[in-house]
């Protein structure tokens, strides 16, 4: 088996950082070949799709695709720890005062719901984690943390501000709460700015803690640059991070404008950690020697390069204890053909990303107030019984919901918990006199697009 020492995936990644597509191309047939048997001979659910296929497996594309729901139905048979079984993972993530602690002592858990409204559960252990390690430092590090940003973050400490959403085990945060708890001196320097504050509370918390690295949610970004330009944020971040969602032009420009540093983005997802960052001229890099990226159209055929693809495969080559392989995600990209200038030799991609609008709503006082789609999803999205939802702004001060429920029979207790959740909301955010409305219709797609948005706003009294 493959050494997961963590100096020897450095040095292996740094020779396929600037290597030849053959080495690359080496490397995943190598690896994938090694995953498969590994999964066949420890996992019952594998083992069983994978009957009758050759020993030795290096093309991918002889596999069958996988999804998140046939994963989570199989759960247990998936995995490859027979001590590790759903009905304790599931308990274990109800305390949310576990985000950030390993499951049995060995495990790091993420979780994720995604737009096909089953939850899913992730594990990743100790040679997941030496990957990321080992990689994230070498190329974001490399790429982002010049001796400017260095110096500026020893200047002011070390402060770093996060502002995500914190109420639940998703892997932006539970990452951050585990670097947290493995050095309690650096820990406190650490601080997560819960995205569902009112503005001017998170604008507060970074005025007082003066962070040298800041990272969010690229809509949170966006508006707290406007903050700092107005005069009511005054921050110097060394580095701005972005994550989660797409970092379009206007945001970047506004970002650099306000903080004076470019802002910085990378991809990831709870299968697949961090899958991509951008190099210094800003072009997203995958990093194919441990994730193997294929973008496929509705029947999971390959999409030439240059083309917009349906959906994505993705082969997650480093965890053993939840074996991700060809597993289906529905983030639509594009592989470029190009190679970029920067000299880095690793596939470039574009990521359509969320779809999701900022909202602003009419207080009663205050004029208009602001609300990150992030934050309404996941006081939405993580209200108990919730399978499915839609935010939609229809009026200056109306908020329509649209509702699935993980049961029929209990839909109406799950719609009056979701009321009551997004009201408290709402309110702290001095909108106290929106009115929300449940949806007579479910949640659907866009019948143009095929898309499944979260949260937008519709065309009302030509303010949109």
């Amino acid at each position: 088996m493959t050494s997961f020492n963590p100096l020897s995936i450095f040095m292996d990644a740094r020779r396929i950082t600037r290597g030849t597509p053959e080495m690359l191309a080496s490397r995943q047939r190598e690896r994938l070949n090694e995953l498969v048997r590994f999964a066949r001979a420890n996992s019952r659910f594998y083992a069983e799709k994978y009957r009758g296929l050759p020993d030795d497996v290096t093309d991918v594309r002889l596999l069958p695709p996988v999804t998140k729901v046939e994963l989570m139905e199989h759960f247990d048979d998936v995995v490859t720890d027979a001590s590790v079984r759903k009905a304790d993972v599931l308990q274990y993530i109800s305390d949310l005062g576990n985000i950030g602690k390993p499951y049995l002592g060995k495990y790091m858990v993420w979780t994720t719901s995604g737009t096909t409204g089953t939850p899913g559960i992730f594990l990743e252990d100790k040679n997941w984690d030496a990957v990321i390690t080992a990689v994230n430092v070498l190329r974001m590090g490399g790429e982002w943390y010049n001796m400017e940003v260095i110096r500026g973050m020893m200047k002011a400490g070390g402060n770093s501000a996060s502002v995500f959403a914190g109420n639940g085990h998703f892997l932006g945060v539970t990452m951050l709460e585990r670097q947290r708890a493995s050095n309690r001196s650096r820990g406190k320097r650490i601080r997560l700015i819960p995205v569902t504050l009112p503005l001017h509370e998170i604008v507060k918390q970074l005025n007082d803690l003066q962070p040298a690295m800041f990272s969010g949610y690229a809509s949170a970004l966006g508006l707290l640059a406007q903050e700092q330009l107005e005069g009511r944020l005054n921050i110097h971040p060394s580095i701005v991070i972005s994550s989660a969602e797409p970092l379009s032009d206007e945001n970047r420009e506004l970002i650099q404008k306000a903080f004076g540093v470019p802002p910085r983005n990378n991809y990831g997802c709870s299968e697949g950690g961090v899958m991509g960052y951008e190099c210094n001229h800003g072009k997203m890099h995958i990093n194919a020697d441990w994730i193997i990226f294929e973008p496929v159209d509705a029947n999971h055929n390959p999409v030439p390069a240059g083309q917009l693809s349906n959906r994505t495969l993705i082969t997650n080559l480093a965890n053993r204890v939840m074996p991700i392989i060809r597993y289906e995600l529905g983030d639509r990209v594009t592989l470029l053909p190009q190679k970029c200038d920067c000299g880095i030799t690793l596939p470039l991609i574009k990521v359509e990303g969320r779809t999701d609008e900022i909202l602003r709503f009419e207080s009663s006082s205050e004029g208009l107030i602001p609300v990150l789609p992030l934050a309404l999803w996941s006081v939405i999205k993580e209200t108990p019984g919730v399978l499915r939802f839609q935010a939609i702004q229809t009026a200056p001060d109306s908020l329509k919901i649209r509702l699935e429920a993980k049961h029929t029979e209990e839909y109406q207790a799950v719609w009056q918990r979701v009321y009551v959740n997004a009201r408290d909301y709402l309110i702290q955010q001095g909108l106290d006199n929106v009115n929300i409305v449940r949806a007579e219709e479910p949640p659907m797609r866009d019948p143009k697009s095929g898309k499944f948005r979260n949260v937008w706003a519709e065309k009302f009294n030509g303010l949109k």
